[in-house]
């Protein structure tokens, strides 16, 4: 099935408002004794420590570096390094060695990143994007420098600032606060790529984000603020570049001229390259419908996620389900005890619900709803025969983990997590077999 011959996108209540009815705020250093920073990355990538149990650092020490892609983790407190120990990696789903290191709370500070003059040569401004770690921070957390290493023919920087996932307000949050960075983070993207045009997207009804980052860039005749319908998974990059060009491609939004990048991501660009600052902090949204006083709070990477639930008021005698990240797409976490990353973007709490799962109906809803053009029942049926060949044929790798599958199904089949542990299992054939 070809890309977007579907439906692709529907509209999903956001519950937005709970978490912007507070001000963000600042969680207390002095209440996060350790942080933890996993050695294995997202994609399953090994990071190797640069520091051993007793090693002293500062906020911003590098501690780690992962070889793949080449990628430093960097301390967001100062400190000693107390142990290598084993804890979930929420992202991985599995456990694996985090470098554990104990607060002093002094808050020390290690040496600035060397600062970077927008009219610097692009290859610089690649590598200096590169030293600072960033990663894609609206979730996926690609390493930033590979969209714009030896990158040619880009026309278009998008800028990411939709933010579709139910319950989640930083994107919006830190547009609203920060166009400035955002903006100016942008314009040294766009200068990696060489780009004509620079276009900061952002989902309607965000009137106060898209008003700053309006504000933002009116002395630059080459940026567009545009809104686009809100409507999920709009925050895909492939069906935001649909909405707005029109334009489809087999891998990267780079085969048809553009490279996509988040908002967020964006001010951390500035933080580096203009403030000299790495990402040791980030604004996280707590929300769900058993939190009393939803809101963002910035948090050092690497807290545990039980010590930021303790500043919120839970319905404890309700069961619920906590999500490290989106009810869209995230999984279960089995407690609160896992590490906080660079690419988390928050915490949500829901009350759990049991739905009574009947046979498929074949009514066709998640082949028709998948935004990527997949036959979700069709894979279904093959990760249950365990029929690699036709995992591959039904091109399962696609899949980008948005939720529509399960969201419409009359069934209540949990698709979504079907899919990801279809891409697990071909994933593990695919490398067996190499």
């Amino acid at each position: 099935m070809k890309l977007f011959s579907t439906i692709g996108r529907r509209k999903i209540p956001a519950h937005k408002k709970e978490s912007l009815a507070r001000e963000p705020f600042v969680l207390d250093i002095n209440k996060v004794t350790h942080v933890y920073f996993p050695l294995v990355a997202g994609n399953n990538a090994a990071c190797d420590p640069l520091v051993k149990v007793g090693d002293k650092v500062k906020v911003g020490t590098r501690i780690a570096f992962r070889q793949q892609f080449s990628v430093p983790l960097f301390s967001s407190v100062s400190g000693t390094v107390s142990a290598i120990e084993k804890r979930m990696n929420v992202i991985t789903g599995r456990p694996c060695d985090h470098v554990v290191i104990e607060n002093d709370f002094k808050m020390e500070h290690d040496a600035l990143l060397e600062k970077v003059n927008l009219d610097a040569p692009k290859e610089h401004i690649v590598e200096a994007i590169k030293e600072a770690g960033i990663v894609g921070l609206g979730g996926a957390g690609f390493p930033t420098w590979l969209k714009y290493n030896n990158v040619k023919g880009i026309h278009t920087v998008l800028i990411n600032a939709v933010e579709c996932e139910p319950y989640l307000t930083t994107d919006y949050t830190l547009s609203k606060l920060n166009a400035t960075k955002i903006v100016e983070g942008a314009r040294y993207l766009q200068k990696a790529a060489e780009a004509k045009e620079l276009v900061i997207a952002i989902k309607v009804k965000k009137e106060a984000a898209r008003d700053a980052l309006i504000e933002a860039s009116k002395e630059y005749s080459d940026i567009k603020v545009v809104e686009v319908p809100d409507r999920s998974p709009m925050g895909w990059e492939a069906t935001l570049i649909y909405e707005l060009y029109k334009k489809r491609y087999n891998r990267l939004p780079s085969e048809v001229g553009i490279v996509v990048n988040n908002s967020t991501t964006a001010m951390s660009v500035y933080e580096a390259l203009v403030e000299g600052k790495v990402i040791t902090q980030r604004l996280i949204t707590v929300s769900g419908n058993v939190v009393k006083n939803p809101t963002n709070v910035y948090v050092p990477v690497g807290t545990l996620a039980e010590v930021v639930l303790n500043e919120f008021e839970i319905d404890e005698e309700k069961e619920f389900s906590l999500l490290p990240g989106g009810p869209m797409t995230s999984n279960p976490a089995r407690d609160a005890s896992f590490a906080l990353q660079t690419n988390h973007g928050g915490l949500t709490l829901l009350e759990k619900v049991k739905f009574r799962t009947i046979p498929c109906l074949r009514c066709g809803k998640c082949t028709a709803n998948c935004p990527a053009g997949l036959q979700p029942v069709e894979i279904m049926r093959a990760f249950d025969a365990r029929d690699y060949v036709r995992l591959e044929k039904l091109e399962t790798l696609r899949c980008v983990d948005c939720g529509l599958c399960s969201y419409v199904c009359p069934s209540n089949i949990e698709l979504t997590d079907l899919m990801k542990k279809s891409k697990t299992i071909l994933r593990v054939h695919q490398a067996g077999k190499k």
